[in-house]
């Protein structure tokens, strides 16, 4: 036997590696059946697109729908409703129930949209069922058919109700939410819901009717800054998160913090489960992959922000409040360009809020380039071909002092004009001929960590920098002038924008760089929009195009989730319409087309489900936009 050489492992523990190994190709072969009836079951993913669109009109507004662990309820714009129903025999009345769910989900949302949530716990379930009450009798008045609709499901709702539910809290909570479901309106009586805080156990059994009004909210427990938040975003997993109802602020001590006292457990097992507040140390490994499974399980609600820079990112839709202290990170020697953010919930501008660093990138895979090429060299040629063509053909040019053919609506308005004692307009011709205009472009890409996730069997950042390379290469064949940025973003104060190509670079340079960008950080879009959009408007020129490729859902590491995110990008494209900058956005991800349009509206996006669509559809958005 040869010894060890350096870089061999040698695995201790060889009973775990043999029981992950096991498991795995258990779980490969024979996959844990759905936890309901596949048979009869109305699953929220099978309907989602028809039913949040549905659940738009009632509320008026644009919502989103988010499977629940439990109760569910509304969330702001988040309606959390169960991932499935199995209640009835029949699938038609179980999709029948999900229906009815998800509408009055939506007019809960209307109901309550402009109604402060009170702290009080017993006073939140109060205004729940108010909102509960509300917003059946909004769908009584509006919707003919909820009304049997809704009486049926109650009375089966009624019969399903647990009879011998524990004393104290869960018995009180549910002889509430039974009352609601019988009409009897309890929170017109404030003393039923006194001192409910105060009670011990848990919540009662979920209403599958309807859910509760929830909110969300963090709060940093530290404040300063470490050696470790100047450090550049790391590059790493990410996954999606279950959906999180309610979040609980968890405020530890800077002592504590500090010591993280070293801990022994002599039995080794693997496992992850609920924050139960002892502070451990962290090693901000990459083993998200790993523990994705445990983690679908766990319950994520305490929410604490801090600590090194993290491996991967296991992403959640939350809806973060305005209270959360921003983490401070400028590295020693930096210089940074500030631009303001708007804050929807004050209608107002923070003006310099965030810190953008134009950063060079090096070509450190110089082959990279050549290789994709050569994967793409005949549809680059054919691209190539079709703007040509386009751009050469003649177009009519109406109001010419000659022309091949009289132009009707110039000729109605000299007529108009003589006929009222003014001089008439002589340019009465069409002239067909080419119209060349001098575009200037920017594609702006996201590098996010969200870009290291997979569809049909293929990175997503590999298939847009692909996809950037053909269109880089036709527009340079053409002699159209291009700049590629890329952005992520670790903080408000710490924005990265990854100059890939200038415009005064040629075009070999900004191909060689794409190789070498790795996922890394979040998606803070609205300040690389603006510093974008500030360098495009600069460009001298008769069009002004920004090409977004990104799954278009701001996230960041302090305060950029949600609604907040939203607006700022919203207003930054606003910002952009107002300085001649033509705004368009691409993503490859299926779900994007829940917040693309509050953003964008519409005509300026395009969601792909495969990876293959985005080059043909980057190349028909750039053709139609320059082409014009």
């Amino acid at each position: 036997m040869g010894g060890l050489r350096p870089g061999d492992l040698l695995e201790i523990d060889w009973e775990v590696g043999v029981f992950k190994a096991v498991r795995a190709l258990w779980v490969r072969l024979f996959p844990a059946p759905p936890p309901y009836d596949a048979g009869r079951a109305a699953v929220l993913a099978d309907h989602l697109r028809p039913l949040e669109l549905l659940a738009q009109l009632v509320a008026g507004e644009a919502v989103s729908l988010k499977p629940a662990r439990v109760h569910g309820g509304v969330r702001g714009r988040d309606l959390l409703v169960p991932a499935w129903v199995d209640r009835a025999s029949a699938p038609e009345e179980n999709r029948g129930l999900l229906l009815l769910r998800v509408v009055h989900a939506a007019a809960m949302r209307r109901v309550s949209r402009d109604l402060p949530l009170p702290q009080d716990e017993g006073e939140r379930l109060r205004a729940s069922l108010r909102a509960v009450d509300q917003a059946t009798d909004v769908l009584r008045g509006e919707l003919p058919l909820f009304g049997p609709a809704w009486d049926e499901a109650v009375g089966a709702e009624l019969l399903a109700r647990p009879s011998d539910v524990a004393r104290g809290r869960p018995r009180r909570t549910e002889a509430l939410r039974a009352a609601t479901l019988r009409g009897e309106r309890p929170w017109a009586d404030p003393s039923l819901f006194a001192g409910l805080a105060d009670e011990r156990g848990p919540d009662g059994p979920p209403v599958l009717l309807f859910g509760a009004l929830l909110a969300a909210d963090t709060e940093d427990a530290t404040s300063g800054r470490t050696p470790d938040q100047h450090r550049a975003p790391s590059a790493g997993t990410e996954h999606e998160a279950p959906a999180v109802e309610d979040l609980r602020r968890v405020l530890l001590d800077p002592e504590e913090q500090e010591q993280k006292v070293l801990t022994h457990t002599f039995e080794k097992v693997e496992t992850l489960d609920a924050w139960e507040g002892t502070v451990q140390r962290e090693d901000g490994s990459d083993e998200l992959d790993e523990h994705l499974e445990a983690l679908q399980e766990v319950d994520l609600r305490s929410l604490i922000r801090g600590g090194q820079e993290a491996g991967s990112v296991l992403r959640a839709d939350l809806d973060l409040k305005a209270d959360i202290p921003d983490v401070e990170s400028i590295a020693p020697g930096e210089h940074g360009l500030a631009y303001d953010e708007w804050d929807h919930r004050a209608a107002r501008y923070r003006l310099g809020w965030c810190t953008v660093y134009p950063t060079p990138v090096r070509a450190t895979r110089p082959s990279w380039a050549a290789e994709a090429r050569s994967r793409h060299q005949r549809l680059i040629a054919r691209l190539q071909r079709r703007l040509a063509d386009h751009r050469s053909r003649l177009a009519p040019r109406p109001r010419q002092l000659d022309g091949e053919h009289p132009d009707l609506d110039a000729l109605v308005d000299h007529l108009a004009d003589v006929r009222a004692g003014r001089t008439g307009d002589g340019r009465l011709y069409v002239r067909q001929q080419r119209h060349l205009r001098d575009v200037v472009t920017t594609v702006l890409l996201d590098v996010s960590l969200s870009t290291d996730g997979w569809v049909a069997d293929r990175r997503v950042l590999d298939v847009a920098r692909e996809a950037v390379l053909v269109l880089g290469d036709v527009a340079h064949r053409l002699g159209d002038r291009m700049q590629v940025l890329a952005f992520a973003s670790a903080t408000r104060n710490r924005c990265r924008v990854l100059e890939i190509k200038r415009w005064n670079e040629p075009w070999a340079v900004g191909a060689a760089r794409l190789g070498a960008i790795e996922p890394m950080g979040y998606t803070r879009i609205g300040p690389a929009l603006r510093h974008a959009t500030a360098d495009l408007a600069r460009q001298a020129a008769d069009a002004r195009l920004l090409l977004l490729i990104s799954d278009g859902k701001p996230n960041d590491h302090d305060r950029y989730e949600g609604p907040y995110g939203i607006a700022d990008v919203r207003m930054a494209l606003r910002e952009a319409n107002g300085m001649g900058v033509a705004t368009h956005a691409l993503a490859i991800d299926p779900s994007a087309v829940s917040w693309l349009p509050r953003m964008l509206g519409a005509g300026r996006w395009h969601v792909t489900h495969t990876p293959d669509a985005l080059l043909p559809a980057l190349s028909e958005v750039y053709g139609r936009w320059t082409g014009r």
